[in-house]
Order: C-alpha cells, then structure tokens, then sequence
C-alpha cells in the first residue's frame, strides 16, 4: 500500500512539473525558461524536480511519453480503412485540433528545437513504416521510402506549426485537405514511377 501511494506522489509530482512547463512555454520561449521557472510555477523544491528530471529538456521529451501514447491511442481508435499518409496526417491535424495547448507548447514556434525535433522523428518514423509496406519488393521507386518519408513529415511538421502558431484558422480537415493538395501530386508520381 505504501508503494501505490509513493508511486500516485510520483505520478502528482510528475505531472505538476509537466504541466507547469507547457503553460510556460505557451508564455514564453521554451530556450527562455529555466529550471528555477518551473519548480516556481510547480511550486516545488529544486531537489524534488532533480530526483525526477536530469534537465528542463528531460522534463520536455518526458511530455512526449504522454504525447504518444494519447497519439496512439487516438490512432488506434480510428477506423482502418485507408491507408494512405494523408489519413494518417488527418489523424495528427485532428488530434492537434482536439489538443491544441498541448501541441502548441510542443509543436508550435514556442516550443523550440528539442521539442520539433523528437516530433519530427516520431512521425518520421511511423511514416517510414507506413511507406515501406506501400512498397512492394519489385517495386523500386525512384526516391527511397526513408527520403519520402522526410519530405512529408517536414511538410506537414511546418504546416502545423503555421497552424498552431496562427490559433488554427482552418478546420484539421481543411488543413489536410491542403496538405494534400501541396504534396500529393509529387508523391503519387513517385509511387507510380
């Protein structure tokens, strides 16, 4: 008994320092904040946010456990009838229309590179296997899986930020009615090739 409520105390602290860094980022510049920034928001002492956390960027890519794995679930929770890249990019503008404090403090301009970069390999890969099961063994296009991949998840990454960073103006099928538009021609000649 005593575990469990060492680990809900783990879990509470966890959160708090979470929770305080994505409202700060959402403030201000995530290069900008400090560790003394968010065990002030967290209202927690230095060597409680230390036994949890190496650094602001460990605390940073921790939220991105949360974030994949709510992702996934609401990826999972999709009916799997196409299995096209752009449904997979209407899922993500989905999630990030039904989540947009979240993405914003990870994907929009405040979130800074640390944040961009971890999402950008994320969906990178993901894609990647998508991509490689569209392509078949005989089939050799002319630009490898892992490169398409890198161009779509550059191109939609930037046309979230623009998204999140303009307090979405546009509905997430709107926005990935654009995305499509923007790459599918070149990708299909690809695939056809």
């Amino acid at each position: 008994m005593a575990e469990k409520n060492e680990d809900r105390r783990i879990q509470r602290t966890r959160k708090l320092l979470q929770d305080a860094l994505l409202a700060l980022i959402l403030e201000k510049k995530y290069e900008d904040l400090t560790v003394q920034d968010v065990i002030d928001r967290a209202n927690v002492g230095r060597s409680t946010f230390y036994a949890h956390f190496q650094d602001k960027e460990a605390l940073l890519l921790s939220e991105f456990e949360t974030f994949q794995t709510m992702f996934e679930h609401h990826l999972l929770s999709q009916p799997a009838t196409n299995t096209s890249p752009w449904s997979l990019s209407l899922v993500m503008f989905q999630h990030a229309q039904a989540n947009p404090q979240l993405y914003q403090a990870l994907a929009g301009k405040q979130g800074g590179s640390p944040a961009l970069e971890y999402l950008q390999k994320y969906l990178s890969t993901l894609l990647r296997t998508h991509l490689k099961q569209q392509f078949s063994q005989k089939h050799h296009a002319r630009v490898p899986p892992d490169i398409l991949a890198y161009f779509l998840v550059s191109s939609f990454m930037s046309l979230l930020t623009w998204w999140l960073d303009n307090n979405l103006p546009f509905s997430a099928e709107q926005m990935n009615d654009m995305f499509c538009q923007l790459t599918q021609p070149g990708v299909e000649q690809v695939m056809l090739s």
